[in-house]
C-alpha cells in the first residue's frame, strides 16, 4: 500500500453527470473511487460544490454516504461555498457527518467567483445576493466555529442573528477542521490568515504560490498569529498520458465540459499539469519545495479509475 499522508484524492460528483449516458449519472463510481483511494493509502478524499452553475452531486448528502463507506480517510469539501447556505443547517449538516465518520470531516470552504452571469444566477437561486458572499461567508465561519461548542450561541451578526441557539449533536471533532481557500486575492488571502486551519490554492505558478503565502505570513503576523499553525495546500489537476499532446487533448476536452469556458482562459487560473508522470512529479516536487505540505489531486479525465491508479503507481512513490 502506497504511503499518501500528505495527498488526497478529489471524487467525481461533477463528472458523474457530465460524463452521464442515457441511464442517467453513474453515482457508484463516486463510492468505488473513494474505497479504491482508502485502500491504496490516500489520507482523504474530497468532493466539490456547486448547485446551479456546474450541477454536480450535493456535497454533503455525497460525503455522508462516503462516510458510511469507508473507514479511515479523512473527507473534504474542495470546496464548499458556505455562503450559499445558512450556517445554522450548515453546522448540523457537518456535525452529523462528523459523526457518521467518527471525525474523518473536513471542511473546505471557499467564497466563489463574481465574474460570471451563472454564479451572479447561483446566488440569486438561493436569496444571496453575490456581492454578500464574502461577508456571509466570514460570519458564517465564526457562527459555525460557536455553535460546534456546545454552549448557547447568541449573536447579533449581520446575516446570521441568532438568539440563545443551542446545536446537537456536536462534532466528534473539537471543531472540525476549516481549510480556506484563496489564489491572489487581498480579502481571501486576509481570511486564510485570520480563520484558516489550512489553506488552499490552484495557483499555477509557483513565484505567484510564494507571493500569496508571503501575504498570509504578513497578516497572520499583524493579528499575532503564527503563520506556521496554517496548513498550505494545493489543489492541482493533473491528466497522465506518455503522450503529452493526447493528454492536453483530453485534459482539454475535460476541463471545457467541466466550466464551460474556454480552457485556455481556465489554465492560466488553476494549475494543470498534462503529460507523462514525471511532469506531475517535477510540479508537485517544485511547490513541495515552495512549503506545500498537502496535496488534493484532481483526475482531468473520463477514466478517473485508471488515472489514479497510474498516479498512485507512478507518481506518488516519488513525491510523498
Amino acid at each position: 500500500m502506497s504511503q499518501a499522508n500528505n495527498f488526497g484524492v478529489l471524487l467525481p460528483t461533477r463528472g458523474v453527470l457530465v460524463y452521464a449516458g442515457s441511464n442517467g449519472p453513474r453515482v457508484e463510481l463516486t463510492w468505488q473511487m473513494a474505497e479504491t483511494a482508502e485502500r491504496a493509502g490516500y489520507d482523504s478524499v474530497w468532493v466539490g460544490d456547486s448547485i446551479t452553475s456546474k450541477p454536480r452531486m450535493e456535497p454533503l448528502t455525497a460525503m455522508a454516504a462516503i462516510a458510511a463507506r469507508t473507514n479511515r480517510v479523512k473527507i473534504g469539501t474542495a470546496v464548499l461555498l458556505n455562503a450559499l447556505r445558512h450556517p445554522v443547517h450548515l453546522a448540523h449538516s457537518a456535525a452529523t457527518i462528523d459523526n457518521i465518520s467518527a471525525g474523518r470531516t473536513i471542511l473546505g470552504l471557499g467564497a466563489g467567483r463574481g465574474n460570471n452571469q451563472m454564479f451572479i444566477d447561483e446566488h440569486a437561486a438561493v436569496g444571496v445576493p453575490i456581492e454578500e458572499r464574502a461577508p456571509r461567508m466570514e460570519e458564517s465561519i465564526r457562527v459555525m466555529r460557536a455553535l460546534w461548542t456546545g454552549e448557547p450561541v447568541t449573536s447579533d451578526g449581520e446575516f446570521y442573528p441568532l438568539e440563545n441557539v443551542t446545536l446537537e449533536p456536536g462534532p466528534v471533532q473539537s471543531s472540525i477542521p476549516l481549510w480556506i481557500s484563496s489564489n491572489w486575492v487581498r480579502r481571501g488571502l486576509a481570511r486564510v490568515a485570520e480563520l484558516g486551519d489550512a489553506w488552499i490554492t490552484n495557483v499555477p505558478s509557483t513565484e505567484l504560490f510564494d507571493r500569496c503565502w508571503q501575504r498570509i505570513e504578513q497578516n497572520a503576523g499583524e493579528l499575532g498569529r503564527d503563520a506556521s499553525e496554517i496548513g498550505r495546500c494545493l489543489y492541482i489537476s493533473v491528466n497522465l498520458k506518455d503522450d503529452t499532446d493526447a493528454a492536453l487533448a483530453e485534459g482539454d476536452r475535460f476541463m471545457q465540459a467541466y466550466y464551460s469556458v474556454p480552457y485556455d482562459v481556465i489554465s492560466k487560473q488553476l494549475l494543470c499539469v498534462f503529460g507523462p508522470p514525471q511532469k506531475s512529479i517535477d510540479a508537485i516536487k517544485a511547490y513541495q519545495d515552495s512549503g506545500a505540505d498537502y496535496f488534493i489531486v484532481r483526475f482531468a479525465s473520463p477514466d478517473q479509475m485508471g488515472q489514479m491508479a497510474r498516479f498512485t503507481e507512478e507518481v506518488l512513490p516519488h513525491v510523498s
